[in-house]
Order: C-alpha cells, then structure tokens, then sequence
C-alpha cells in the first residue's frame, strides 16, 4: 500500500486532497470544533493537509499540529501560520520549536490522522512507530481519519493497541465508524 500511494501522480493527490479538505471543513465536528490538531503533511501520496490547515487558521480555529519525538511519542504545538511549519526528519513538516508554543492535546476538540490504509470499521494501519495510537489512547476527541478511496480496503489486521478512528473521509465519501 505504501509503494501504491507513493506512485500516485502528484496532480491527482493535490485535486483529492482539495476534495477532502472540503469534506473535512463540512463535517458537524469541525464547525463546532474550536481546536483542531491536524498532521501537516509532505510525505508522497499522503493526504496533503495544506488546505485543511489554511481554512482551518482563516477561520480563526486553534490548529495544533505534532513534532516527532524519540521513543515513539507526539508532542504538540499550536501554530498559527502555515509558516510556522519547517522540514524535518523522514520528509515531514512539524512546528517550529522557536515559534509554536506547546500546548495540551486534551484541548483538541478533533483530531485529524494519516494513514497508509483503513477499512471502513476505522480499523488503521499507519506507518509502524505507533506515534498516533499512543497519541489516540490519550485523548477522547474523535478521530478523523484522511484517506483516498484506494487506501481503503475490506479488513485491516487490528491489535489491543491499535486505536480506532471515528470517521474517515476521501475524495469521494464520508465514512462513520462508529
């Protein structure tokens, strides 16, 4: 799944990318959501969240966004320009530590995660450090998952420690999980 999403033309990811983001910013979550945490995203194939996170901060929402840090853990930190991201390991955006302050990720009110596939029980399989489920088992804000229509498949093989999301929307559809 990683190599297929890696090979999608660059065009075709911008265009669905764009189509997700509008779903995204329609969902009832989001209108009532104060503060949304959301992945930035530059890896190839991803959702890209440029968009998403350009509404989001024109709305005048609270957008936190996470920083890799060692032994598997996420920390988070509000950013509020799309500036204020930079390059960093594998390929990613993450927060500049000098301009974003940290902040509680209990305050999400929604939670938007990558993903290399989902079924549609919100089963996910991401890329293998468990960054996101340990993130997930300590929040209770819900949990958007952004994927395109080829990344979904019927079943994913799911553990005790793989967390779930609630919700997950492509370019063509949104999904409730439960």
């Amino acid at each position: 799944m990683r190599r297929q999403r890696a090979a999608l033309p660059a065009e075709a990811t911008h265009g669905w990318s764009a189509s997700i983001a509008a779903r995204v910013i329609a969902l009832d979550e989001i209108r009532r959501a104060d503060t949304v945490h959301c992945y930035a995203s530059s890896l190839p194939g991803e959702v890209g969240t440029d968009g998403l996170i350009a509404q989001l901060l024109t709305e005048r929402r609270r957008v936190v966004c996470p920083r890799v840090r060692a032994h598997g853990q996420l920390e988070h930190r509000e950013i509020s320009a799309h500036s204020q991201l930079v390059g960093a390991a594998f390929g990613l955006r993450e927060p500049d530590l000098e301009l974003a302050p940290p902040v509680d990720p209990g305050i999400c009110d929604v939670i938007v995660v990558p993903g290399v596939a989902f079924d549609v029980e919100g089963g996910r399989l991401g890329m293998g450090g468990g960054y996101y489920d340990r993130f997930l088992a300590q929040v209770s804000a819900p949990a958007v998952g952004l994927a395109f229509e080829m990344q979904l498949v019927d079943r994913l093989p799911v553990s005790d420690h793989d967390q779930r999301v609630d919700l997950i929307v492509t370019e063509l559809r949104v999904i409730r999980c439960r």
